[in-house]
C-alpha cells in the first residue's frame, strides 16, 4: 500500500496539472500527457483503497489524451478503463482473475463500494459511455446505464421521443465530487450533458439513414435541447433541413439550412444542401451565390473547428460523434466538382461571360495553378493534358471530360470569346480522332435466329453486351469530334470566317456520316434506342450542322447550295421553325415568291429547331449552336410577305 506521503504527493500533483490545464486551455495546446506520466506512477504500485480516489481521479484527467486524435482513440480508452476497474475489484480483494471486460462494470457497480469511491466511479462510467458512443455502440452504453441507475426502468419515455438511452441519461443523477476531492479537469455535469447530446444526435442519424426522416426530427431537437457546439449545431441544423425536404417541406428545410450557415457560414454541407434546394426551387440567383461560397470555402485553406463553448473540454460532442457520416453531410471534396456546378449552372442561367471564367477555373484546378484570362497558348496545354486520356473525372458530379470542354467551348462561344473557343475544340478534335473509327455499324435489337440455352446463353450475352458498350463509347467518341466541329464552325462563323466556318460544318457532317445504325425490327425502336441512347444525338447535330452551314452558304450569297441544306434540315426535323423559315427565306431570295406564299401558312410556329423527330433535348453543350441557328428576322419576313400579298391583291 502506497504511504501516506505518496499519497500527498499524488494528490498535490494532480491537482496542480488539472489548474494548469484549465488555465492553459483557454488557448489552443496538446492533451495533457503529464496525467498519463503520473497514474504510470500510481499504478506502479499494488492497488489500494485509500489512493483508488486520487489513482481514479488521475485516471480521468488522463483518459481525453486516449481518445482524442491523433494519437488516441476510443478503444484505447476502454483498455485503460478496463485495467482501472481491475484495480478497483484488487484493491477491495475481489476476485477479478479470468472475468471478461464485459463482466468488470457489473462486478464493481453491484458490489457496495465506500462512500468516497462512487463520484470517481461514476465519473469513470460516463468516460466510459463516451468511448462506446465514439465507437457507435449505443447498446452497451445503454447497459451502463441501466446499472448506473440500479436497473431501473425509466417510468415514461424522454420526452418527445421514443429512447430508453435518452430516458436513462434524464434520470441519472451522478455522484459529484466535493470540494475535498481530487481536481478533475472535466466535471461530471458537463460530461452528462455531452453524452445527452452526442446519444440524441447518433440515434437521430441512424433513423435518418433507416429510412425514417419523421422520427429523426424529435432526437435533434433532443440534441439541440442541452449542450452543442457550433460545429454542432451547424450539424444538427443541416440534418434537420435534410428531414424537412425528404418529408416535402422544402421551405421549412431552408430555414434550418439558413439556421446552420448563420451559426457556421463555412460549413459546407450546409452550403451544398442550400445550393442544392435553392436549385429545386427554382432560385437561380440564391443558387449561384451559395456555390460561390462553397467553391471558395473549399478552395481557402482548412479552419479550425468551432469547438464548444468553453475550450477546456477535453470530451467534445465533436469527438463522440466524429465517426459518423450520416449521407445529408455528403459534400463534395475538392472544388472540382463544385466549381463544375456553378459553371454549368452559370450556363444555364445564360450567363455566359462568368460561365467560361468558371468552366476555365475548372481547368485549372486539374493543372496545379490558375489559367491566365484569354491566354489561349495556355489553354492549350491544359487542354492538352486532359484529353490525352477520354476518361471521367474523379468527382462524380462531372460528365466525361471532353463533354466538359465543349460546355467550356459553347460558354466561351456565348461570351464572344470564338478564339479561345476554337483553340478549345481543335483540342477536343485533336485528342479524339484518334479513337474515331473510319466506320461504325451498330446493329440495334441483335439477336440470333436461334435461342442458345445455359451457360451459351449467358456467355453470348456478355459477349454482345461488350462488343455493345465498345461501340457506343466509339459512337461517343465520334459525337464528341462532331460537336466540336461544329461549335468550332459557328465561332469561325462569327468571326467573320464564313468559308472555314463552312468547312467546320461539313466536317462535323462528314463526322456523322461514319456511322451506320442498322436495325434488325426484332424489337420495338423504343427499345432501341434504349440500348443505344447517344444515337439520339446523331440527327440532332446533323441538324445544327445542315442548318449552319446553310446560313453560311446565304451569307456568301450561294442560295443554291443553302436551299439543299435547308431541304436536308428539314429531312431530319420536318417540324423545325429554324430550318423552315431559313429555307423559305432562300426560296425569298431565289424569287421564288409563290412558293413561299403557299408554304407560309403551314410552317409550324413555335416548334423551335429542334421540334419533330429530333428527339429529346440537346445536351448543354449544344446550346449555343441552337441559339445561333435562330431566325433573326421573322417579324420582319413575315411584313415582306403581307406586302407582297398586298401588291398582288391576295390575301394571306
Amino acid at each position: 500500500m502506497a504511504g501516506d506521503g505518496c499519497l500527498a504527493l499524488w494528490r498535490a500533483e494532480n491537482d496542480r496539472l488539472a489548474r494548469h490545464w484549465r488555465r492553459a486551455t483557454r488557448l489552443p495546446g496538446p492533451a495533457p500527457d503529464p496525467f498519463a506520466e503520473l497514474l504510470r506512477e500510481i499504478q506502479g504500485l499494488p492497488a489500494a483503497l485509500p489512493s483508488l480516489p486520487v489513482e481514479l481521479a488521475v485516471l480521468c484527467n488522463a483518459l481525453p489524451a486516449q481518445m482524442r486524435p491523433p494519437g488516441g482513440c476510443p478503444r484505447r480508452a476502454s483498455a485503460w478503463i478496463e485495467r482501472g476497474l481491475r484495480r478497483v475489484l484488487e484493491a477491495r480483494a475481489a476476485t477479478e482473475e479470468g472475468l471478461a471486460s464485459g463482466d468488470l462494470w457489473p462486478r464493481v457497480l453491484r458490489q457496495a463500494s465506500p462512500e468516497e469511491l462512487r463520484a470517481p466511479l461514476h465519473h469513470l462510467a460516463a468516460l466510459q459511455a463516451a468511448s462506446w458512443l465514439a465507437e457507435q455502440q449505443l447498446e452497451r452504453a445503454r447497459e451502463l446505464l441501466r446499472l448506473l441507475s440500479g436497473a431501473q426502468m425509466p417510468d415514461s419515455p424522454c420526452v418527445g421521443c421514443d429512447s430508453e438511452l435518452l430516458s436513462l441519461l434524464q434520470m441519472w443523477h451522478p455522484h459529484e465530487r466535493g470540494e475535498s476531492d481530487p481536481l478533475v479537469v472535466q466535471t461530471i455535469g458537463d460530461l452528462k450533458e455531452i453524452l445527452w447530446t452526442s446519444a440524441a444526435f447518433l440515434q437521430g442519424v441512424q433513423e435518418l439513414e433507416g429510412g425514417n426522416p419523421h422520427g429523426t426530427l424529435p432526437f435533434l431537437q433532443a440534441a439541440l435541447s442541452r449542450l452543442c457546439s457550433k460545429r454542432v449545431l451547424a450539424q444538427i441544423f443541416t440534418l434537420m433541413g435534410s428531414c424537412c425536404w425528404k418529408i416535402g417541406k422544402p421551405h421549412t428545410a431552408l430555414q434550418h439550412l439558413k439556421q446552420a450557415l448563420e451559426v457556421d457560414c463555412t460549413f459546407l454541407p450546409a452550403l451544398y444542401q442550400a445550393a442544392l434546394l435553392y436549385h429545386q426551387l427554382g432560385l437561380t440567383e440564391a443558387e449561384l451565390e451559395v456555390l460561390l461560397l462553397l467553391c471558395q470555402a473549399l478552395e481557402s485553406p482548412p479552419q479550425v473547428a468551432l469547438e464548444s463553448h468553453d475550450p477546456h473540454f477535453l470530451i467534445r460532442t465533436e469527438l463522440l460523434i466524429s465517426g459518423c457520416r450520416p449521407a445529408a453531410f455528403l459534400a463534395p471534396r475538392c472544388p472540382s466538382g463544385v466549381k463544375y456546378m456553378l459553371a454549368k449552372r452559370c450556363l444555364q442561367a445564360e450567363r455566359a461571360t462568368e460561365a467560361a471564367e468558371h468552366y476555365l477555373d475548372f481547368l485549372a484546378l486539374f493543372q496545379e495553378g490558375p489559367l491566365p484570362q484569354g491566354d489561349s497558348l495556355n489553354m492549350v496545354s491544359v487542354t492538352s493534358e486532359l484529353l490525352k486520356k477520354v476518361s471521367q473525372c474523379s468527382e462524380p458530379a462531372v460528365p466525361r471530360i471532353p463533354e466538359v470542354f465543349l460546355e467550356a467551348a459553347s460558354a466561351l462561344e456565348e461570351a464572344a470569346r470564338h478564339q479561345e473557343a476554337i483553340v478549345v475544340c481543335e483540342e477536343v478534335v485533336s485528342h479524339t480522332s484518334r479513337l474515331v473509327p473510319a466506320k461504325l455499324c451498330i446493329v440495334l435489337g441483335r439477336s440470333s435466329g436461334k435461342e442458345p440455352a445455359g451457360a451459351e446463353r449467358s456467355s453470348l450475352a456478355k459477349s454482345a453486351a461488350a462488343v455493345l458498350e465498345e461501340q457506343r463509347e466509339s459512337l461517343r467518341c465520334v459525337l464528341w469530334q462532331a460537336s466540336a466541329h461544329l461549335i468550332e464552325g459557328w465561332a469561325r462563323a462569327r468571326l467573320g470566317e464564313t468559308k472555314e466556318a463552312i468547312n467546320g460544318f461539313s466536317r462535323c457532317l462528314n463526322d456523322l456520316l461514319r456511322v451506320h445504325l442498322v436495325s434488325t425490327g426484332r424489337t420495338e425502336p423504343e427499345g432501341e434506342q434504349m440500348a443505344v441512347p447517344e444515337a439520339e444525338l446523331l440527327p440532332q447535330i446533323r441538324l445544327l450542322a445542315l442548318t449552319g452551314r446553310g446560313i453560311q452558304f446565304l451569307e456568301l450569297g450561294r442560295f443554291k447550295e443553302a436551299l439543299m441544306d435547308f431541304q436536308y434540315s428539314l429531312q431530319v426535323s420536318p417540324e423545325s421553325c429554324a430550318s423552315t423559315l431559313y429555307l423559305l427565306h432562300t426560296l425569298w431570295k431565289l424569287d421564288r415568291k409563290q412558293e413561299v406564299v403557299a408554304h407560309w401558312p403551314k410552317f409550324p410556329s413555335e416548334s423551335g429547331l429542334m421540334g419533330g423527330n429530333a428527339g429529346r433535348s440537346p445536351p448543354l453543350y449544344l446550346r449555343s449552336c441552337v441559339k445561333q441557328t435562330e431566325f433573326p428576322r421573322r417579324e420582319s419576313f413575315a411584313k415582306d410577305i403581307k406586302s407582297y400579298l398586298g401588291e398582288k391583291g391576295q390575301v394571306l
